[in-house]
């Protein structure tokens, strides 16, 4: 994990010069080209799907069902000053799965939230492996914590969680991603 924590900030670093290096020449360097430096930089091309959440207030965030796949699409939102991010994720029996993007276990580090690793979703606090198909349906250990169906509402392809939901958990993202 530090040799990929190490690529990654590398890779930012070169990504960062290299933007420099462009907007010196051509005046302004547009957010693709900043992103492709990023990736180019670290040999990498992210898969991970970010999505801006559709922030309806109290009401929650609203997630078009269309949107989802087997690739993993995080939605970020901040609720009372914390950065909270959930994702969804389309499961092998084509049902929507949804999890707060936090480990349950090592919910006080920094490191504690899972990337996508094919069908896994790894935490990157411990390294615990934890299958997409499980998403949603488990707690208590090593995983994300599940958005189940009580925790949100679907109408016209379009899930919504709820606000309170989202209020309840937000104290579990205190620490999160503080690098």
């Amino acid at each position: 994990m530090r040799k990929k924590r190490m690529r990654l900030f590398t890779g930012i670093l070169a990504a960062a010069a290299i933007a420099a290096m462009t907007s010196c020449s051509s005046g302004t360097v547009s957010e693709a080209e900043t992103e492709e430096a990023q990736e180019s930089a670290s040999g990498e091309a992210s898969e991970e799907v970010q999505e801006s959440a559709s922030d309806v207030g109290n009401a929650g965030i609203e997630i078009n069902v269309e949107d989802v796949g087997t690739q993993a699409s995080y939605y970020d939102t901040t609720v009372d000053g914390t950065d909270v991010e959930i994702f969804a994720v389309l499961a092998s029996d084509g049902t929507v799965r949804l999890a707060m993007n936090t480990c349950q276990v090592c919910n006080g580090s920094p490191y504690a939230y899972f990337e996508q690793d094919g069908d896994d979703f790894v935490c990157q606090n411990c390294g615990n492996h934890f299958s997409s198909d499980e998403v949603g349906l488990t707690s208590g250990g090593c995983n994300p914590v599940p958005i189940t169906e009580d925790d949100y509402t679907e109408e016209n392809g379009i899930i919504t969680v709820s606000g309170s939901f989202l209020e309840e958990n937000a104290y579990r993202f205190s620490n999160w991603k503080q690098f």
